[in-house]
């Protein structure tokens, strides 16, 4: 019996101390924790900060930088700690690029010993990351909350961060993240009070996720783009997904938009309205406008209302690379007559297709001349400003180039919109590469403990950017693996869009082309 006893205590005992030797940024079963399911943006991102709902938390932060985790302070969330003799930061922007640690430029080779998972493990000892195992950077900032706050849910939203990290609202932990391209968005309404807040920011600048961000870059650290507070009535849009596909002549198009629209209040609601408005020009130049009022009679606590509001355009007007015609949409939801939420956007009307070997868009053979593009600043890394957005995407068009690749991310959802203005098609391409390993290797791209990584990475690229005219192109990734993942990927993108093309660079049979 006492053996007995002492054989179950010991294998206790090594449970217990295996399970403190797993952290979350080394396990790629966990992607994140209490985030939100990853939308569409709800605003075109040049009207995000007049939109009443959204207020932006950029700014000067609070920070400190530690070489190791352990070295790191752990209570630093706590609200009674007074962090007024910190370091100041720029937010949004990368440590490096202010001072912290330094920039590391590698193109396949790890920053750290490539042992997958694991980012601890001891490199060389000539590597920055032998003494700089994985730098820890710690943020604080406050935001103030008005009230009444029981009509209201309130989101938190981060667009990039880099690498992994954990995310504390007035001392409570709210949840974790990693995938640095995509944006990570947390439910905060339980964690905060009225009047100030302490938001504290833990980021890993390494993590199991990075084995999928082996690009050749600059490594940097750091949350790079906005943080914003989103206030929304407890009765708000989740999500919607807009298409506009003209028919065989092109006489006429069908705009559809499907909206999710969520009632997270303590009972049921009723008299819910949506209206869609969208205005342009046809194609003979003339004016048109179309709308349409749908009622949601009823929607129960905790449950979401799928509305499909329809649109026949007539000689509609199309969008592509030489004539980027967009027709403006306007969305406004009610409840009981009164206005509670209003957003912008757009759309273009415009079908791809394969013939032969030949891209059709819109039934005309296109000729791509594409050019990669990184969202680099040689100042500020891979926080970009509008300004050279738009340099480069003017540049681009002199150089008589049609196409960019978002080499190889997807990129800060302002250089969509603009793509959609000046016209540029855009190959949008996931945050997915394992190049350490090889080419079509098998360790990553057919091994099951990274499939749940892999469709995370194709899911936040296609929810986020479904409703950009100007992508044509879907790429799973760049010199990843091959196998049960990169199969699992393009599945995922067809279900979910199957209004463009797929592309894989390391798999003919997944892929609807090959260059």
């Amino acid at each position: 019996m006492k053996k007995l006893l002492f054989s179950i205590l010991m294998f206790s005992l090594g449970y217990a101390i295996h399970g403190q030797e797993i952290n979350d940024w080394e396990n790629p079963q966990v992607i994140g924790i209490n985030k939100e399911p990853y939308h569409a943006n709800l605003t075109l991102p040049s009207k995000r900060h007049s939109c009443g709902e959204c207020e932006s938390l950029d700014g000067i932060w609070k920070f400190r930088w530690y070489p190791r985790p352990e070295q790191r302070k752990v209570d630093f969330y706590e609200p009674s700690l007074d962090v007024s003799d910190w370091d100041d930061i720029v937010v949004p922007g990368e440590w490096q690029m202010q001072g912290y640690g330094i920039p590391i430029y590698t193109n396949w080779t790890m920053p750290f010993k490539k042992d997958q998972p694991r980012v601890m493990s001891e490199p060389p000892a000539n590597y920055y990351s032998y003494v700089n195992r994985n730098p820890v950077g710690q943020y604080v900032t406050s935001f103030k909350v008005q009230g009444p706050m029981k009509d209201n849910t309130y989101y938190l939203h981060f667009g990039g961060v880099e690498s992994a990290m954990y995310v504390w609202v007035n001392g409570q932990k709210v949840g974790y993240s990693e995938n640095s391209m995509s944006p990570a968005e947390f439910n905060i309404t339980p964690y905060i009070q009225e009047g100030d807040n302490k938001l504290a920011v833990e980021v890993y600048s390494y993590s199991d996720g990075s084995y999928l961000e082996d690009q050749d870059m600059w490594r940097l650290s750091g949350i790079f783009r906005s943080v914003d507070l989103w206030t929304r009535p407890n009765v708000h849009i989740t999500d919607y997904v807009i298409t506009a596909i003209p028919n065989e002549d092109y006489s006429k198009a069908t705009a559809k938009i499907n909206f999710q629209v969520a009632n997270l209040s303590k009972k049921s609601r009723k008299n819910i309205g949506l209206e869609v408005a969208i205005n342009g020009k046809d194609n003979k130049g003339k004016d048109v406008s179309y709308s349409v009022v749908k009622n949601i009679k009823k929607i129960a606590s905790g449950e979401n209302a799928c509305v499909e509001v329809e649109f026949n355009l007539d000689n509609p007007s199309l969008w592509s690379s030489e004539k980027p015609n967009l027709y403006n949409v306007d969305i406004t939801l009610s409840s009981n007559g009164k206005a509670s939420e209003h957003f912008n956007n757009h759309l273009g009307v415009r079908k791809v297709e394969i013939k032969g070997e030949m891209i059709y868009y819109n039934g005309k053979p296109i000729k791509i001349k594409g050019v990669n593009r990184h969202e680099f600043h040689p100042r500020t890394g891979r926080t970009m400003d509008r300004a050279t957005m738009e340099l480069d995407l003017k540049i681009i068009k002199q150089a008589n180039v049609n196409l960019i690749r978002t080499s190889h991310y997807p990129d800060d959802p302002l250089f969509y919109e603009l793509c959609d203005i000046y016209g540029l098609y855009v190959m949008d391409e996931a945050n997915q590469e394992s190049h350490a390993y090889g080419l079509k290797n098998r360790e990553l791209g057919d091994n099951p403990d990274w499939t749940k990584a892999h469709l995370d990475r194709a899911e936040s690229l296609v929810a986020r950017d479904k409703n950009w005219p100007c992508i044509l192109i879907w790429s799973l990734g760049n010199e990843g693996g091959q196998g049960i993942n990169s199969v699992a990927m393009a599945e995922k993108v067809r279900g979910m869009d199957s209004t463009r093309l797929v592309f894989s660079d390391t798999d003919r049979e997944i892929s609807d082309f090959y260059d």
